[in-house]
């Protein structure tokens, strides 16, 4: 209900505000008498029917209240009475109306923020003309203040309660942050897979919007511990530190024992990387990373300084904060677990791999080996053809062989290494290349699963014996494998083994060749990739035996390594763009007299096929 004051009938009836006639007449006051006779007990004044005009206003949403031009409030509905606690009608509005007129006063260039009261047009509801808006707290409330100037020197005031607006608003563009936050540390996360880089990315975002600097601690490892420490718009460092030397939450976040945030206190910040720069914080917060099974790391967060009142800092306390911390722990610990477990994985890659990798040949007195590699897949290194040399006791004589497994890539790298090792295994128990093929072929259909489709593959087993006369002696055992070619004297041919897949059928026959090569004679053994290249004119004519044959002709005065060389550079260079299998090529030579043994480590083509720079020169 709006309250009056003794002449504000008169008042709200000249200006139009208020009471009185709702068109803005005068209403005529009651006339008093000149002497008051008393009759018995006075009766209480009757309170004034509001009218019309104050029954609009008291329903209004936001308050409404109007001062003369003295400063005195003339009118003030339901609302900015509550809002304005100390607001009276009648009275100056200097104390109540104090705020808003400053705030106004300030948005309007400060023209009247300095008035203080007294004086038409220069009190404190007063103000110049014209509209000034401003936002002010009240009693802990923001308010939305429009003054407007009224004829006659009169000030209007509109105020909103716009608190829980605000509310909303800083809770919305709060969110907002923190998934744009969060939104970043995804992406940038997500940008690596090494565990150390993806430590120090962890810190930088933490010290960048979480704390005045932040550690990354990750698991135990040999005894040491890997930290990376980042400062807000400060350096960052790296080092290691004895597992022993960690605090003992640490240690416990460390060793899952606890998950949740945890805090440090000075007594443990006293040493690297926990040291403090500066001396105003006391403690830091602590909070494990969740991994695959087991924590990826802890993050130390370390607050800028300790509250006004000397308290040590603790966890994260703000509960907007805490759930921004722990969001941002849970994603930082799956990136560092991903990261971890790649690295693991490729350690173990790369361990697998060293031992499927093409083999260094051997050095035998009186023979002289070379070989050359191309995998299918350039950045594998390893694919399904193969080929080794076995020196025997005495370094007089050696088993060699040369094959190609079916299928292509890491699964055939595998069979290939399983294959080697068989032989490996087998030629101690038989010399005899057809009695190794035999032995071979059913250890590889027990080695397969009923429910497996059966591999197989083709492969040249052979022995090499120096001759007392200065050549060689080969004893050939085929197993559906490309003839090797002997490179003579006179030119180059085919030499036919012969032989059934070996791993295919049970009982498979091979059958074995004896050949004498005599010095600077070679036998040259290849796979499918050399004669199966497709190339030429239109892209699908293959290089094929006949090309090859031609290529080796008066290759006789060649060293073995050039020979292998020669083969694989023609090869590669005759395919045409698509699809290419593995090529392995392995020659066995006679050396000339008086020549020293020599061998040829297994070579990688390039994309480009530059041969490559690892050979060595005579041993």
């Amino acid at each position: 209900m709006i309250s009056r004051s003794k002449d504000a009938d008169t008042d709200r009836a000249a200006t139009g505000i208020g009471g009185g006639a709702v068109d803005g007449a005068l209403v005529p006051l009651p006339a008093r008498s000149a002497a008051l006779v008393p009759t018995g007990p006075a009766a209480p004044a009757a309170t004034p029917e509001p009218s019309l005009a104050e029954r609009l206003l008291d329903g209004a949403g936001e308050g409404v209240l109007a001062c003369d031009e003295r400063g005195v409030v003339r009118s003030a509905n339901v609302v900015a009475r509550r809002l304005l606690p100390g607001l009276r009608v009648g009275e100056l509005s200097a104390a109540a109306m104090s705020p808003l007129t400053l705030a106004c006063g300030a948005e309007n260039g400060g023209e009247d923020s300095g008035r203080a009261g007294g004086g038409k047009g220069d009190a404190p509801g007063g103000g110049g003309a014209g509209t000034a808006e401003a936002e002010v707290a009240v009693d802990g409330r923001a308010l939305a203040v429009r003054r407007r100037s009224l004829p006659g020197g009169w000030t209007a005031w509109h105020l909103r309660d716009v608190t829980e607006e605000r509310a909303r608003l800083d809770s919305l563009l709060a969110e907002r942050a923190r998934s744009r936050f969060l939104a970043a540390a995804s992406r940038r996360l997500g940008l690596t897979l090494h565990p150390g880089r993806t430590a120090r990315a962890v810190a930088e975002l933490a010290a960048d919007e979480l704390a005045e600097a932040a550690i990354v601690v990750l698991p135990v490892h040999a005894g040491t511990v890997d930290w990376y420490r980042c400062e807000h718009a400060g350096p960052s460092s790296a080092g290691q530190a004895p597992a022993r030397a960690l605090p003992a939450p640490v240690a416990r976040a460390l060793a899952g024992l606890d998950t949740g945030p945890q805090l440090l206190v000075a007594a443990e910040l006293d040493s690297e990387p926990w040291r403090r720069t500066g001396t105003g914080a006391s403690g830091a917060a602590l909070m494990a990373l969740p991994g695959n099974g087991k924590p990826a790391g802890a993050l130390v967060l370390l607050p800028p300084e300790d509250g006004p009142d000397g308290t040590r800092a603790t966890a994260v306390s703000p509960e907007l904060d805490a759930a921004l911390v722990e969001e941002f722990a849970q994603r930082a610990g799956i990136a560092l677990a991903a990261a971890s477990l790649y690295a693991a994985q490729a350690r173990t890659a790369a361990v697998l791999k060293r031992s499927l990798l093409q083999p260094e040949l051997p050095l035998v007195e009186g023979v002289s080996f070379a070989a050359a590699y191309r995998p299918a897949e350039q950045g594998l290194l390893i694919g399904g053809d193969f080929y080794d040399v076995h020196a025997e006791p005495g370094g007089r004589s050696a088993t060699f062989m040369l094959g190609d497994v079916c299928g292509k890539g890491v699964d055939a790298a595998v069979s290939t290494g399983r294959l080697r090792h068989s032989v490996q295994a087998l030629r101690r128990l038989e010399s005899d290349p057809v009695r190794l093929l035999e032995l071979l072929n059913e250890t590889m259909l027990e080695a397969a699963a009923d429910e497996d489709d059966p591999g197989f593959v083709t492969v040249v087993v052979g022995s090499a014996v120096p001759l007392e006369s200065g050549g060689l002696r080969l004893r050939l055992a085929g197993g559906g494998h490309p003839p090797p070619v002997l490179v003579r004297a006179d030119g180059a041919e085919i030499a036919e083994v012969g032989g059934t897949l070996v791993g295919a059928i049970p009982g498979a026959r091979f059958r074995a060749r004896t050949i004498d090569l005599a010095p600077g004679e070679s036998c040259v053994l290849y796979t499918d990739g050399v004669t199966e290249a497709r190339g030429g004119v239109g892209g699908r004519e293959e290089f094929g035996e006949e090309r090859l044959v031609d290529l080796l002709g008066g290759c006789h005065v060649m060293p073995a390594a050039a020979i292998a060389e020669r083969v694989t550079l023609h090869a590669t260079n005759w395919l045409s763009a698509g699809s290419r299998d593995d090529i392995a090529v392995l020659v066995v030579q006679a050396p000339l007299p008086g020549s020293a043994p020599r061998r040829h480590l297994h070579s990688v083509r390039t994309a480009t096929g530059t041969p490559p720079a690892d050979r060595e020169g005579p041993a």
